[in-house]
């Protein structure tokens, strides 16, 4: 069979470059030389010479490029296209301002996520060396379950630097409380002990002194923060300060440096550097050869990345160095993270010297923005459609004159982007001066929007075109279908029956459904939370931290005088202040649980519920080798007679007397873990606990810091009311409740818009039909049931669909965030119908009372 097909190509290159006026006859003429041709040298050569022939065309009498002048007008007219939407959007300013407002809100929330998660990617990409820098690793099993850990064997960085030449630099960190003095300011304080080379590691800016100092052991380098919080906006440098470390070692250090301000992105800094030597003094059993010594990091500098695997596998051969010496936590592998993947890779790594990315904000800020970025969207298709009756004529004499329908696609495009440009730019204005600085004062996270980052104008960018193509394609396709002559017959019915309107109507209002459910529910559960029971009494509770013994026995002497004081406890940890964790030896594996020592009054002081056996007895010597444990303890060893069961701790063994009821030692955020109690030595007590008698709490810690301040003058006072230990969680459940309420609000907004532009739709479709029917006698009260009963299914199926969809992303949201949070209940779903239900009814009064006074004279007119 002969192939009698042109070659597109070189068909198409013709019409390109052809002038107009020329291209119709010369293009016959190459046709019927094609065809002559394939009857004399068969299809391929015929072919052939077409292509010849058109290559020959290419010359200046042919050459007009009218066909790419014909298609460069099309871009010409975009200068009228936007002549024509700037008219038609100041013709109808209130659907300008309603899709304008709508949409620059939800691209304002967009760069709250954006600027959230970059500034989460952002955290310590500032230092220059963190692809060379890696923090060690190690990973144990913990009850079947392979753990990672940040902190390493103290003698690990020597043998890792005399081991392996690809090393370039080691550097430790362990971080240790101490009482800093200058002058008569005393403080509690946090001092990181790391070697000369830590600054070399982390290129933090200095703004005043040399890096180099750390070399010397009696140096001292502060942040900013520390720097103005002793003297002032003044050089420090040169000045000394005393540190006096748990074991009464007091020494003088010379202020060598001054950090810089950190940068906001960042996970890692300090308050003050030292020595990593000054561990010697601090430490007087201090052993740098001790495997069972752990440190709070380990890092080393390694040049050429292929070296990485080398040292990875060669490290193996200290695990057994490790496991001799600590048998209760066995290393099984050894792991290197660099600085630049830590941030990301901390939410894994228990005790490290990062913390981790919040994914779970990034889901929520993006599920949200997403919903709101929708709602905003639809909200324009209809009120886009709404605004397009009042220009079919103009449509109409566009294709008179020769537009197709292509053009009329582009045309409302066009309007469409820049309508969503100016949206861009109030949105941008929106998120820099309210959004961001309000998500800021919510949540403290620092974001911000850098102006000159060129991430940030792509990300603008693709929310251009992202934002304008999606809400305006639908428009442009319904509304370029219609035929000119249906137009100027005036029997196009715009929007009257266009089921796809209905179904964006009912996306949108399951959207919002879920938005103010969650924003009902988030407020709920914020107060579920603050009225929780922690498992204890915190409300009489106070504490005090104590140096030792001595102090704690003069402040025991000083507050039992006090009549308002009914219980005094002394412990060496306490509830909300931190819990170490201890090996049990259990006969078939070893597991590890959280401990606190505590005296035998602990339980009564801070109101822990004993539910079988008992609670220590005071001075009975054999309680020394029995403990008290916790509801999740029994739980998870199931154990059915828990009293009497003996387990066996520190190559001892120890006899359940007691199991007391669940509490919470950190915030809701963290599930109970189990938990024993032991009898604690009053050497080792650390804290000092009371239980007050109502109403009372506030003389008495007066009355504690007066006596505190008479006892140790020279010793910042460090402790308060137990209520106030997680005070800062419930200040952050309280900002998330505001930010879901904001949304919820804004979802009512659009959702409320949204309704509006499709009821409009509809009544400005209908204006003939009412006003016959007025004249017809029609009550109001039928044009309004005529009205509503249009959207009583849509509502139905929005309910139907949004209350089991909201209830479950709620619930998954709940059980992701909260380890424990409020039973789920039903009020978030009628809170929200009733919401829905209310703006409906109001939007349809709006337009029956519009209609009821209309005339219906003007209404014959109008089509």
């Amino acid at each position: 069979m002969i192939d009698y097909q042109l070659p597109k190509l070189y068909l198409k290159l013709f019409e390109w470059f052809c002038r107009t006026e020329l291209f119709e006859e010369l293009q016959g003429d190459l046709e019927e030389a094609f065809e002559e041709n394939i009857k004399l040298y068969g299809a391929r050569k015929a072919r052939n010479i077409y292509r010849l022939e058109v290559l020959k065309m290419i010359r200046p009498s042919v050459v007009g490029f009218g066909q790419f002048y014909s298609k460069f007008n099309h871009l010409i007219m975009f200068k009228n296209y936007f002549k024509t939407s700037m008219r038609s959007m100041m013709r109808s300013p209130l659907s300008s301002f309603i899709n304008v407002f709508g949409l620059s809100v939800a691209i304002g929330i967009c760069l709250i996520v954006y600027a959230f998660i970059d500034q989460d990617i952002s955290v310590d990409q500032f230092h220059k060396n963190k692809h060379e820098v890696h923090v060690v690793t190690a990973f144990s099993n913990e009850d079947g379950e392979l753990l990672q850990y940040g902190q390493t064997p103290l003698p690990l960085a020597q043998m890792l630097e005399k081991d392996f030449p690809q090393i370039d630099q080691v550097c430790r960190i362990e971080d240790l409380g101490i009482v800093l003095k200058y002058g008569d300011k005393v403080f509690h304080e946090r001092v990181r002990m790391v070697d000369p080379t830590f600054l070399e590691m982390f290129t933090f800016p200095m703004q005043w002194g040399d890096t180099r100092s750390l070399k010397d052991p009696n140096s001292i380098i502060l942040s900013d923060e520390m720097s103005v919080k002793y003297f002032g906006d003044l050089n420090p440098v040169g000045k000394d300060l005393l540190m006096k470390f748990e074991d009464e070692y007091i020494k003088s250090f010379t202020i060598s440096g001054v950090a810089a301000p950190f940068p906001k992105s960042h996970a890692i800094d300090f308050d003050f550097l030292v020595n990593f030597e000054n561990i010697r003094q601090a430490e007087t059993a201090y052993d740098p050869a001790n495997w069972n010594r752990s440190i709070n990091a380990t890092l080393i500098s390694i040049r050429n990345p292929s070296n990485i695997d080398v040292i990875s596998d060669g490290m193996d051969a200290y695990k057994l160095l490790q496991n001799e010496s600590n048998p209760n936590r066995p290393i099984e592998s050894f792991a290197l993270v660099s600085i630049a993947n830590l941030h990301a890779a901390s939410n894994d790594i228990i005790n490290g010297i990062s913390y981790g990315m919040r994914k779970e904000g990034w889901v929520i800020l993006s599920i949200m923005a997403g919903f709101i970025l929708l709602l905003a969207c639809m909200n324009y298709i209809n009120i886009g459609i709404v605004s397009a009756a009042k220009r079919l004529k103009e449509i109409g004499v566009r294709k008179v004159i020769g537009a197709n329908r292509g053009l009329v696609i582009i045309q409302f495009l066009a309007e469409n982007v820049l309508l969503t440009f100016f949206a861009l730019l109030f949105g941008l204005f929106l998120a820099y001066s309210t959004f961001i600085p309000w998500f800021n004062g919510l949540f403290g996270r620092g974001l911000e929007l850098v102006l000159m980052d060129i991430d940030l104008w792509i990300f603008l960018f693709g929310m251009l075109l992202l934002t304008g193509l999606a809400s305006g394609i639908y428009p442009a396709l319904y509304i370029s279908k219609f035929q000119v002559v249906g137009i100027f017959r005036g029997s196009v019915r715009l929007g009257k029956k266009n089921p796809l309107t209905k179904i964006f109507l009912t996306f949108q209002l399951i959207l919002a459904f879920i938005a103010i459910s969650g924003g009902v529910w988030f407020t709920q559960n914020n107060a579920y939370q603050s009225t929780r029971s922690w498992g204890y009494e915190p409300s009489e509770a106070l504490y005090v931290d104590v140096p030792d013994q001595s102090a704690f026995d003069q402040l025991y002497a000083s507050m039992s005088q006090n009549p308002n004081v009914l219980s005094i406890s002394g412990s060496s940890q306490h509830l909300g202040h931190g819990m170490p964790k201890v090996t049990l030896d259990l006969p078939d594996r070893k597991y590890e649980v959280g401990q606190f020592a505590v005296d035998a009054y602990y339980f009564e002081t801070m109101g822990l519920d004993i539910l079988e056996g008992r609670a220590f007895k005071p001075n009975l010597e054999s309680d020394k080798r029995a403990i008290v444990v916790n509801e999740q303890f029994v739980h998870n060893l199931a154990l059915q007679q828990p009293i009497g069961e003996i387990v066996k701790m520190d190559s001892s063994r120890f006899e359940i007397v007691g199991v007391v009821k669940d509490f919470h030692n950190w915030d809701f955020d963290t599930k109970i873990q189990p938990m024993i109690f032991k009898v604690a030595a009053t050497k080792d007590f650390r804290y000092l606990s009371m239980k007050v008698r109502s109403g009372k709490q506030s003389d008495v810690y007066q009355g504690l810091r007066e006596e505190w301040m008479g006892h140790f003058p020279n010793t910042p006072f460090q402790g308060g009311y137990q209520e106030g230990v997680f005070s800062g969680y419930f200040d952050y459940l309280d900002s998330s409740a505001e930010f879901m309420r904001a949304l919820a609000i804004v979802a009512i907004i659009l959702a409320s818009l949204g309704l509006y532009g499709l009821i409009t739709l509809n009544v400005s479709g209908r204006v003939r039909e009412f006003s016959i029917r007025k004249v017809l006698g029609a009550s109001v009260q039928s044009v309004a049931t005529m009205i509503t009963k249009q959207y009583v299914l849509l509502f139905v199926l929005s309910m139907l669909i949004g209350a089991p969809a909201g209830y479950f992303l709620i619930e998954t949201l709940f059980d992701t965030v909260f380890a424990y949070h409020m039973p789920m209940n039903y009020s978030g779903l009628i809170i929200s119908a009733c919401f829905l239900v209310s703006v409906l009814l109001s939007t349809i009064f709006t337009q029956v009372r519009k209609i009821s006074r209309s005339n219906p004279v003007d209404g014959l007119k109008v089509e």
